[in-house]
């Protein structure tokens, strides 16, 4: 284990339960358990955590604790205030000397907190700001200074190539995780033959409610569905949003408004059951560079209905249907045909045999062998 530890960016991994904070965590929890004594790849963890974020998670089981863990880890916790933080690293350097001590290498996510780490960084990146905002030039800064790129998707392999001029031979495509739902129930999603009978079908709708995820064509495709299947309720787990005005009010002048649910405090420890419930995914977007909604969404059986993206093309293939942004008729004949097969016991069984070799484990190999090439390579020229 000599030559330092993997640094990681640990800050939404107890802070933040879906998204980003679920990448990390979920990463450390399988690599943690990853029985690599003698190769290379086998360095202990230094998980970082900046500022004082609140840690809603802290409560839940974070995967770093029992006898399967075999690989050592320290937690180091800089909790001054954030503006503490940016300041003593503008002055001196101090906090990104502080994360990288001891480090070979530092994986971190895109973030406003650019701190000046003194060793190789290894950059993941799931999502694209709109091309030329101020966000996505950060990112392109970002990027081109990273020892290597990890990326969800060939979709995004690509776009980080050409958008941002990285060198394709620094940029690494993983798969993500997607098993954490049916792990954390108590009995497994649908594990007889058939699925139970279903007296009403479950639309069900994860993520923000954020113009970029298109709730008023979700609540559109929905209303033209439920003329003609009286079984269908749609429900959406997801926080307010940029978008969450507009479609409280539509959704209050909906004619189906009684067959409609909208979480908009959702609890992870819940998060599980209420999918393995559901019939079918809507995933409607605008743009994404990682599978893994409708990958967990899968992984529980559920049937799938979601743009028709390029990430989302590559690892779900033929087994979802997918849709044009805005063709309201098409996404409700989509939901009608993925509700009608949705009670047999072997399409679920199909839809999870998709979802079965995206797994955190086979992630976080993945990470682990991209960041022992990284280090074996050199240092890009705009890293100096």
């Amino acid at each position: 284990m000599s030559g330092g530890a993997y640094g990681i960016d640990y800050t939404a991994g107890p802070g933040h339960a879906p998204g980003v904070g679920r990448y990390v965590r979920e990463l450390v929890r399988a690599m943690v358990r990853i029985g690599d004594q003698g190769r290379p790849s086998h360095r202990p963890l230094r998980l970082v955590e900046f500022g004082r974020a609140p840690v809603p998670m802290e409560g839940e089981p974070l995967g770093l604790t029992g006898h399967e863990v075999t690989r050592p880890f320290l937690r180091v916790r800089l909790r001054w205030p954030r503006r503490a933080l940016v300041a003593a690293d503008r002055l001196a350097g101090a906090t990104g000397a502080a994360a990288g001590r001891g480090c070979a290498l530092f994986h971190r996510v895109p973030s406003e907190r650019q701190f000046k780490l003194r060793v190789p960084v290894s950059l993941a990146v799931a999502e694209f700001p709109p091309a030329g905002s101020h966000a996505d030039e950060g990112l392109a800064r970002e990027c081109l200074g990273a020892r290597g790129v990890i990326v969800f998707s060939l979709d995004a392999a690509q776009r980080v190539a050409s958008r941002y001029g990285v060198d394709p031979a620094r940029i690494h495509q993983v798969p993500v995780g997607s098993e954490h739902w049916e792990r954390d129930l108590a009995t497994p999603p649908l594990g007889q033959a058939e699925a139970p009978s279903r007296t009403r079908l479950d639309v069900l709708v994860l993520g923000a409610i954020r113009k970029s995820r298109l709730p008023l064509d979700v609540l559109a495709a929905f209303e033209a569905l439920a003329s003609t299947e009286a079984r269908a309720r749609l429900l959406l787990v997801g926080r307010p949003g940029d978008a969450s005005d507009a479609f409280q009010s539509a959704l209050e002048r909906s004619l189906v408004r009684a067959r409609i649910r909208w979480i908009q405090d959702p609890v992870e420890a819940r998060m599980p059951a209420c999918v393995a419930g559901a019939s079918v995914l809507l995933h409607l977007t605008e743009d994404e560079a990682s599978p893994v909604t409708p990958l967990e969404a899968a992984r529980m059986g559920l049937a799938v209905v979601a743009s028709r993206i390029p990430a989302f093309q590559e690892s779900l293939g033929p087994g979802a249907r997918f849709v044009e942004p805005g063709d309201v008729a098409g996404t409700a004949q989509a939901l009608s045909e993925a509700l009608e097969e949705s009670p047999s016991g072997a399409a679920r069984q199909a839809m999870r045999e998709i979802a079965k070799p995206f797994t955190w484990h086979a992630s976080a190999e993945a990470h682990l062998a991209a960041w022992q090439t990284m280090l074996n390579s050199v240092p890009p020229p705009s890293a100096g």
